[in-house]
């Protein structure tokens, strides 16, 4: 792998930044302007295709009001990228894909705890065959 390509964690940041600005009920447009930046550029860094140096991350963190190491995986990592928690670093990044965001949104709007059980109860019955 070059050294400029993107790796796992550069995905994941990614998909951070996106959940972010989505939660900050942001649109990619007024992140550029903030950013001084094309929502072009801003589509590239939430899909991952340009790698974001520091200072740019920086500014992304502070513009969302988070600390920077939020936007990175909470397990411990090594230098190549790979991470000791498999499974929860695949749950983490189903959550950021569009499909487990709308799952995630769709969940949290339930307010019905009975309602939340039956829906638990399928998914688990669904993904068991």
């Amino acid at each position: 792998m070059s050294s400029k390509a993107a790796n796992p964690i550069d995905a994941y940041v990614a998909a951070r930044l996106r959940t972010c600005r989505k939660q900050l009920g942001l649109s990619q447009a007024e992140i550029a302007k903030q950013l001084g930046v094309t929502f072009q550029q801003i589509q590239k860094y939430e899909a991952g295709l340009n790698r974001i140096g520091a200072g740019r991350l920086f500014q992304f963190a502070s513009l969302y009001g988070v600390a920077i190491q939020d936007l990175f995986p909470k397990c411990v990592g090594t230098a190549d990228g790979s991470r000791h928690s498999q499974k929860q670093d695949e749950i983490t990044a189903f959550s950021l894909s569009p499909e487990g965001w709308n799952l995630c949104e769709g969940f949290r709007r339930i307010k019905n705890a009975q309602q939340r059980r039956v829906v638990i109860g399928l998914i688990q019955e669904m993904g068991a065959k």
